[in-house]
Parts: C-alpha cells; sequence; structure tokens
C-alpha cells in the first residue's frame, strides 16, 4: 500500500472520526490499513455537507467522488489523491462505497427526518452499511447505533450550524421547536425528544454475534456514549459531556480483550 497516502488517511481519520480510529488501533496489522482507508473515505464523504456553502456544490463534490470510484473499479489510473489512493490499494469495493456516496445525498438537504424511522434508515444506509462493508452484514446494526448514538452527542455541533438532527415527530410530542434546541433553551424538554433515539441505539446493540472485534468496539463507543447521555439525563448541551474521555481507549482495550463490548 502507498505509504504516504496511508498516513494522510491516519491523520485524517484520527482528526475527524476519533472513534473509528481508536477501533483501528485493536484490528489484526493485515486488516488495518483497509478499515483506514475505508473509514478515511467515509470521513471524505460525510464531511461534504460542512465543506460546501451550497447544496449544488456538495452535489458536485459527491460526483467528483463517483467519478473516482469508477475510475477505480476500471483498473486503470486514479486520482492523485491521498483517500483515492488509499481506498486503490485497499481494493475496496467501488459498488458498496458508491451506494455510501449516494446516501450522503441526504445531508445536502437541510429538512429535517420526519420520525425515527427515517433517521434510522439514513443511519443505516451511512453508518450502518459502512460497517458491514468493514466487516460483513452481521455488523450493520452496529454501525446504525453508533450513528444513532454519534448524532445524539453531536446535537451541540449540529445545532452552531442550525441543522435539524432530531426527528420532527420527538421534537414536537417533546413541545419543542428546532429553535428553540438550537439556542441551547430545550431544558428539560429536551430528554423526551432525544430517549427515543437513544432507547432504538440500544436495541441495535444487543447482538454481536460473528461481528470482528474491530468493528464490535464501535459498539462499546455508542455504550459509552449512551451512558453519558443516560447520566446527564440525556441533555446533549449538559456541561463537560463533550469533554475527551482519555480512560476510554482503555475500556476498548479491556472489551476487545475479553470479547465483551
Amino acid at each position: 500500500m502507498d505509504v504516504e497516502a496511508l498516513a494522510e488517511a491516519q491523520t485524517l481519520l484520527r482528526r475527524f472520526d476519533p472513534g473509528r480510529w481508536r477501533t483501528t488501533l485493536f484490528a489484526k496489522a493485515a486488516e488495518r490499513p483497509r478499515l483506514v482507508a475505508l473509514y478515511a473515505f467515509n470521513v471524505e464523504i460525510a464531511r461534504v455537507r460542512e465543506t460546501v456553502s451550497e447544496a449544488i456544490l456538495g452535489q458536485i463534490r459527491l460526483q467528483w467522488w463517483r467519478e473516482a470510484l469508477a475510475e477505480i473499479a476500471a483498473g486503470g489510473a486514479v486520482r492523485r489523491h491521498p483517500i483515492v489512493r488509499a481506498v486503490a490499494d485497499a481494493k475496496l469495493d467501488p459498488a458498496a462505497l458508491g451506494r455510501l456516496v449516494d446516501a450522503r445525498e441526504r445531508d445536502l438537504d437541510d429538512a429535517a427526518f420526519a420520525d425515527l424511522a427515517e433517521l434510522e434508515a439514513h443511519a443505516g444506509a451511512t453508518s450502518g452499511d459502512l460497517a458491514s462493508v468493514a466487516g460483513g452484514e452481521a455488523c450493520r446494526d452496529i454501525g446504525t447505533a453508533y450513528a444513532l448514538a454519534g448524532s445524539l452527542m453531536a446535537l451541540p455541533h449540529f445545532s452552531r450550524q442550525r441543522r435539524n438532527v432530531l426527528p420532527t415527530a420527538l421534537v414536537e410530542a417533546a413541545g419543542l421547536t428546532p429553535e428553540t434546541i438550537h439556542e441551547g433553551k430545550a431544558g428539560a424538554k429536551l430528554e423526551a425528544a432525544v430517549l427515543p433515539v437513544a432507547k432504538r441505539a440500544r436495541e441495535l446493540l444487543v447482538n454481536t454475534d460473528n461481528v470482528p472485534n474491530a468493528v464490535a468496539l464501535q459498539g462499546t463507543i455508542a455504550k459509552l456514549w449512551l451512558d453519558r447521555l443516560q447520566r446527564a439525563r440525556h441533555d446533549a448541551f449538559a456541561p463537560g459531556l463533550q469533554k475527551p474521555y482519555p480512560a476510554d481507549i482503555w475500556r476498548l482495550f479491556f472489551a476487545n480483550l475479553f470479547g465483551r463490548f
């Protein structure tokens, strides 16, 4: 594998998706470059929404990735882009990655998800399918749960962008508005909107049979996030909730060691 491309993929992944980056540390040495390339590719397409000022520019960027994947599939020369080179070297399935690109079109739409089922469907088509590429179809639920839990933990980040992550049905049932949430003024009512998403994420984390350890560790991370949210009464804006937790790497170490995710 192109050493420089892999190093850049590592750097990108560690910066923008430290959770998945940590899980790669516990993968088998022969498997680690493939996972790093895959997850770095996901960072590239997942961040498109945040790196463009208009939806049309995001669509152009996603099309660029579709064309890059088509070139990889053709088996000829590929673009001089470190993540493209890493993906090509890792021999990842361009068709499967293309479906991940297609799923990211929804990120360019500012409309909120109508209900929990719609939010879960998007989490499954993005993070769930990503986990399937990483370790097989048995991993899909874990990847989906990782995305659901991650979206809750990232509520303050999305609110600063005025992005509506919580489904409209849950927000309205809690007696809230998106603006109230964005301004951090939801108070105790926020729990009613967050709890159903957290509960569904936990339900998806029940079965880790036939899931490779390095992918199952995403479930461990999701559980840590969900536990912290629960202690904060599901207030994602609670002080200190977003701080780093250095001890998490040891929790992953022991989960991997004993196979308890």
